[in-house]
């Protein structure tokens, strides 16, 4: 089991152009960490001019999923070349998508936006691809666009050995006994779930991770803030990393830091609390 760190982690100074998603993985590297998760939504051609840093300041962060990247092949290049600078390897790709799109001109267009990205992930050198379902949640019909959607999508990705994990996060996947659904039926080894400590609706985390401990190829191990004791003070470590050592978990969990104060210091709590419980899941952390 390898520790990451999520770009996710710096979303704050990200937005307000303090930081550039090429400076994080020198920065994880700087903390210790080996294993890097990068997002396709703060792909930025330069960094945001002093107007932009400014409305930044004034303004709510931006609605991620309506980002638009820019695939520019130099932007590419630069995260690539830092990333191998740093010596940080790519655990994930981070792409927002909506599987569940009726419209055949909108489900052609999202497919070769995923081709896209799949083909960024390859170039970059993520092993896998974090995928969402979109839509909206209790849409039975689009269950069945999002399953056929993501099973094109896995012969795609197959082709090149790159993974899928779709997230318990908003849209069709809140509900996560239609997400452990989904990915059984496609039943493909290249599909799993991408299991989020902290997107459970209120009183489902612990049928949750029971659900889908066993079907994860990627976790986020979001946190938010910790008692005197070290205990994230809204998500059961212990039960979580007991639940996916008693399914064998053995990928990546990448530290998704969402708290107020300095990222640093709620990644390295981070970092402690998953390094004190993993024995009790029977499972070896490597930075």
């Amino acid at each position: 089991m390898q520790i990451a760190v999520s770009a996710w982690s710096f979303h704050q100074a990200l937005y307000a152009g303090k930081m550039r998603q090429v400076d994080v993985p020198g920065r994880v590297a700087q903390l210790g960490f080996m294993h890097v998760e990068l997002l396709e939504m703060f792909l930025l051609p330069k960094p945001p001019g002093p107007i932009a840093r400014l409305l930044a300041k004034r303004l709510s962060a931006p609605d991620p999923h309506k980002a638009q990247p820019d695939y520019g092949r130099q932007t590419l290049y630069e995260l690539r070349s830092e990333r191998l600078r740093a010596g940080a390897r790519l655990a994930c790709w981070v792409v927002d998508t909506d599987l569940t799109l009726a419209n055949p001109e909108a489900r052609k267009a999202q497919m070769a936006r995923l081709a896209t990205a799949l083909e960024a992930a390859r170039y970059l050198g993520a092993p896998l691809v974090r995928l969402t379902t979109g839509g909206q949640a209790g849409d039975v019909t689009g269950v069945k666009r999002a399953t056929d959607m993501l099973r094109n999508v896995a012969v795609v990705a197959a082709t090149t050995g790159l993974k899928l994990a779709v997230e318990n996060h908003f849209g069709l996947s809140e509900n996560i006994q239609v997400l452990a659904d989904m990915v059984k039926a496609i039943n493909h080894p290249n599909v799993g779930v991408c299991l989020d400590f902290g997107n459970f609706a209120e009183g489902q985390f612990k049928e949750g991770i029971r659900l889908l401990a066993p079907l994860a190829n990627h976790v986020h191990a979001k946190s938010y803030a910790f008692d005197a004791d070290g205990q994230e003070t809204k998500i059961d470590y212990d039960a979580a990393l007991r639940a996916l050592g008693a399914a064998g978990y053995d990928g990546t969990i990448s530290i998704e830091y969402e708290g107020e104060g300095d990222p640093v210091e709620g990644i390295l709590a981070t970092k402690t609390l998953i390094e004190r419980f993993r024995k009790g899941g029977r499972m070896k952390a490597k930075g």
